[in-house]
């Protein structure tokens, strides 16, 4: 076999190779024992190793200048190639029945790889291989032909990927070694991205970037090394260590020339703290919570321009028209966007309102996804996560077709969004519109249907100062007279940007309302200061050097999500604490003071309310762009944490000294081909950068555990696991604190998890009931679990007598519980719960008695069997299905003093009529009432005196058919703000219409209620 023909050879078995690890197979092998497919996980990872490394060695030793491959050197190189064949033809031959029913099928696969155990560069060959490299050194300076960089690229590609998975095997390591391996590797890496740069003298760099690869190749396939690997020799007695000092010496020298470096960074011993630049002058005043600016954003100036806009959303031409709002970043048009989006003139307007954030770097896909379930209809994301784009596009254009619509994509940066969904958007001639926010007018010059743009400026002196005091005192407060004046002649040095008078504003709302204090803050705000190009970055600096050290980090913090992504404040304050930014207060939860965190970075104008939670509190938040490339850039050059995006950042990046943090945003399958080694991190963040349905399956993440032993931090929600069981090797992780894992078929977590004695936060993603170990009751810092389609807990029976029960004291959200026989014998073992879900209850004997949950607040609880219930008193949102609950015991949850959301789904609630006791529901603000059976619904005494739902602000009615009578108190409820019914019959329709013609009745012009019909 020629060397052409063997490398053709070669691509044949790695695409076999590929094959055996797509979605057919994965399935097949997925239920079979987890040992067994590990190690055939494992074997066709070694295998593509090998091979690659063969493919990649035979081009850049011949461009080395050897011409022919020594005939025993290519011998060898076969007989791996065929032995590799051999043993992927039988992979292909694997199936569930013979890996059950006949072990010695996995027997002859593992002795056939055994065959392979003659390394991809063997004892006996290795003394030619090292002539090819010698060789081609000594002939490299009258070789003519010009370096293909591809080939070095490859080659070296290939000993990262040796060297990565020599390190990640450091218990066979002697330490004086491994510190000499992470200097080879990092220098390696440093050789990559000069690979990948063009500039004037590549071609005489190439040639000794050649020289070192190959001179790194004979010592990274040595012999010996392979003998200290295996633990045979000691490396001080290795005539090796004075080559590896001569090519680390000769990587040095070139990077010198390169970039003038005195070193090649070496990976740090030390451990890293979890630290904030240092800062003087702060202010560590914390903002009273109610100036939290959450209902809705304080708007100036916005009057005029929003009138505008709606007038050419309502009038005009009746072909579909995009109207682009335009200006520079800072200026409000998101602001205004929302405005009219939410403007009931509009709103009743247009059939269909939908909304999606586009941002500079998009994900078509998601976008798509934003769009569909804006309007809220689509309540279960997850059932069109399964589609692909083609098929998202043609439910959207199926949703819009014959309807007045207006979609808002907000942040454009690109055209090419629109080019490849406009085909979406029917073009009816009913007046529908699309609405554009773009820093840039050639975007809005580009788009097909686009009118003129509307171009945003700065606001007036006027309204600058009115928007800086407003944020500053409130709507209702007024700003003392005497301040006034420093007010304005503030509000004049932010130049009419917005974001910089609210970021200002929020620095001023920290300070006292003394007039000296106001001056030497005026004195301290030159003109120059927020003036220029970069305004809005001079604003934030000024703000963030008035943070207090504790929300300096958490600010910072953001950097490592994606750019205008919503985040969870439960799941941030989750992270924050964790990482210990929190401080640690005693007889005070760490969530609470987290929550004030959050709550004054809100409060300065820094971040931003995306939804609030129905019992109080931010659901999700987020920060302007502006400020999310301030908090990137300053993270980095505190080295607070590094962000890398995409393959080139993640292929060349060498951990630098002290960085405690590193978040990853790429595809899954670009984060294991650049073989990142940093094993010094504290905390390690990836977020999937492709689309779902092309989410990276990943089989194997032993070298995680290897790697990142420091970790008190590992998110990992945007790479699936394809794994049954958690490996037992995640016992390695001591210092973690939070876990975050995506794995759809993981059902097990092993005894040894109980080993993470400091873990905190525990959530996995899996379409499957995980079970969860008994050891967990050791786990006593533990403090939130969630497991998205239910979780199992198994119970010893060595507890025997509530005195003896084993407890997690700090347990504060459990979810989603799968109870049954053990129920109240587990619901004692986490006394302490806040939020608990329990889904799929069968207690045995049909009670379930709760009342003992002093501190639950929100419990949501499924059943498939009719319980008796009993619900401690301080809870304030409940929500129940399926639990088949009489209406004539409706008074069980009607006399909770502070329940404040209440949602009866699905057969929650069995009986034709549901009267109201009196004094019931005295603090209930949102009643959900979806596929129950009530017919007549209706007060025990319509006539007295006292007043039902006092405070019931929005009543939802989703799929009701029977309902003939509604109470008569809701035509007469003052703070009734919204009724929304979806897909009801039409006695329901005509029931909400009578409320709303009482409530007319009732207050006249001043009636707030809002109706929604949703169909």
């Amino acid at each position: 076999m020629t060397d052409n023909e063997l490398l053709e050879f070669i691509d044949l078995i790695l695409q076999n190779l590929a094959d055996l690890t797509n979605d057919d197979m994965n399935w097949k092998i997925a239920n079979t024992k987890s040992s067994i497919y590990a190690a055939l996980s494992a074997q066709v990872q070694d295998l593509e190793a090998k091979l690659t490394f063969l493919k990649s060695f035979i081009p850049f030793a011949k461009m080395r200048g050897t011409a022919d491959i020594p005939a025993l050197l290519l011998a060898h190189f076969e007989v791996v190639a065929l032995t590799a064949a051999r043993l992927s033809y039988m992979w292909s031959f694997w199936n569930d029945f013979e890996a059950k029913h006949n072990p010695e099928f996995y027997d002859r696969s593992a002795c056939s790889f055994k065959l392979l155990s003659i390394r991809a560069v063997d004892f006996h060959v290795y003394e030619i291989y090292k002539e090819v490299l010698a060789a081609s050194n000594s002939l490299a300076s009258l070789h003519t032909a010009v370096m293909d960089e591809r080939i070095l690229n490859n080659f070296n590609d290939s000993l990262i990927g040796r060297l990565w998975e020599l390190l990640c095997c450091s218990s066979s390591f002697v330490d004086s070694m491994k510190d000499e391996m992470q200097k080879l590797y990092a220098g390696l890496r440093f050789l990559r991205s000069i690979l990948r740069e063009h500039h004037e003298m590549m071609d005489e760099q190439n040639e000794k970037i050649g020289a070192l690869l190959g001179e790194a190749g004979i010592i990274i396939f040595s012999p010996n090394l392979s003998r200290v690997i295996e633990g045979e020799v000691s490396f001080s007695g290795s005539t090796q260590v004075l080559d590896f000092c001569d090519l680390l010496a000769n990587i040095k020298h070139f990077k010198d020339q390169i970039s003038g470096s005195s070193t090649i960074e070496s990976l740090p011993n030390s451990s890293h703290s979890l630290r904030a630049p240092e800062v003087s002058q702060t202010s560590s005043r914390m903002l009273s919570k109610g100036k939290m600016p959450i209902a809705r954003e304080i708007m100036v100036g916005l009057d005029d321009e929003a009138a505008k806009v709606i007038e050419r959303l309502r009038w005009g031409s009746e072909q579909v028209e995009i109207v682009p709002i335009v200006g520079m970043a800072g200026l409000g048009k998101t602001t205004l966007a929302k405005k009219v989006y939410n403007d009931s003139s509009v709103t009743c307007h247009f059939h269909i309102c939908l909304w999606c954030t586009v941002s500079q770097e998009f994900n078509m896909k998601n976008v798509l996804l934003q769009i569909l379930c804006s309007d809220g209809k689509h309540s279960r994301k997850d059932e069109l996560q399964n589609l692909d784009e083609d098929d998202l596009v043609q439910k959207l254009c199926k949703k819009l077709l014959k309807n007045r619509y207006l979609v808002v994509f907000d942040d454009v940066w690109d055209i090419k969004v629109w080019n490849e969904l406009r085909t979406a958007f029917p073009n009816d001639k009913n007046g529908s519109r699309i609405i554009f926010t773009s820093r840039s007018s050639n975007v809005a010059s580009q788009v097909h249907y686009g009118g003129e743009p509307h171009y945003l400026h700065p606001l007036s002196e006027k309204e600058s100062s009115e928007l800086l005091l407003k944020k500053v005192f409130g709507e209702e407060e007024e700003c003392p007279q005497a301040l006034h004046g420093l007010g304005m002649e503030i509000a004049e040095k932010c130049w009419g940007l917005p974001l910089a008078l609210v970021v200002v504003a929020g620095v001023l709302a920290t300070k006292e309302h003394d007039i000296l204090v106001w001056e030497k803050f005026a004195e301290s705000l030159t003109s120059t200061m927020v003036s220029g190009t970069d305004q809005c970055k001079k604003s934030l600096e000024l703000s963030y050097e008035h943070l207090p050290y504790h929300l300096k980090a958490c600010l910072l913090y953001f950097a490592a999500f994606r750019e205008d992504e919503k985040i969870g404040a439960k799941k941030l304050m989750c992270l924050w604490i964790a990482e210990g930014f929190v401080e640690i207060i005693e007889g005070k939860r760490s969530e609470d003071t987290a929550e004030e965190y959050l709550m004054d970075l809100i409060g300065r104008n820094l971040v931003m309310v995306s939804k609030s939670r129905s019992i109080g509190g931010v659901k999700t938040c987020y920060i302007h762009d502006l400020i999310f490339e301030f908090c990137k850039g300053e993270a980095k050059e505190k080295k607070f944490l590094q962000v890398l995006r995409g393959y080139d950042e993640l292929s060349t990046f060498n951990e630098h000294p002290n960085l405690p943090r590193l978040s990853i945003c790429s595809s899954g399958e670009d984060f294991i081909k650049s073989r990142l080694f940093c094993p010094h991190l504290a905390s390690l963040l990836f977020f999937d950068a492709t689309a779902f349905l092309h989410k990276f399956k990943l089989l194997n993440i032993s070298f995680l555990f290897c790697i990142y032993k420091r970790l008190n931090v590992l998110n990992l929600e945007g790479i699936n696991l394809r794994l049954n069981e958690l490996p037992a090797e995640v016992e390695s992780l001591l210092r973690l604190r939070y876990l975050a894992l995506e794995a759809e078929r993981m059902r097990f977590i092993p005894p040894s998890i109980a080993k993470l004695s400091h873990l905190e936060t525990f959530c996995l993603n899996s379409h499957q009931i995980v079970s969860l170990p008994d050891s967990i009751w050791n786990m006593k810092k533990l403090r939130h679990v969630h497991a998205k389609m239910g979780v199992v807990i198994r119970v010893s029976s060595n507890d025997k007598g509530v005195e003896n029960l084993s407890t997690l004291p700090n347990l504060g959200t459990l979810s989603c519980l799968r109870l049954y026989k053990e129920g109240e014998n587990l619901l004692r073992r986490i006394p302490n719960v806040r939020r608990l879900n329990i889904s799929d209850e069968r207690t045995g004997n049909g009670v379930l008695n709760m009342s003992r949950l002093d501190c639950l607040e929100s419990l949501t609880l499924g059943s498939r069997e009719h319980v008796e219930l009993s619900f401690p008193m301080n809870m304030k949102k409940l929500s129940l299905y399926n639990v088949g609950l009489p209406c004539r015991k409706m008074s069980l949850v009607e006399q909770l003093p502070y329940l404040e959301v209440l949602e009866l789904r699905k057969q929650s609630m069995v009986g034709h009529m549901w009267e109201l006791m009196e004094k019931g529901f005295p603090k209930l603000r949102v009643l959900t009432l979806e596929e129950v059976e009530v017919e007549e619904w209706t007060e025990a005494d319509p006539d007295s005196g006292y007043g039902y739902f006092p405070r019931l602000q929005q009543l939802n009615l989703q799929r009701i058919s029977k309902l003939e009578k509604t109470p008569a108190c809701l035509g007469s409820i003052s703070n009734l703000k919204t009724i929304q019914v979806a897909h009801c019959g039409s006695r329901v329709k005509s029931l909400v219409r009578e409320i709303e013609e009482e409530q007319k009745d009732n207050y006249g012009n001043d009636v707030n209620l809002k109706i929604i019909i949703i169909d």
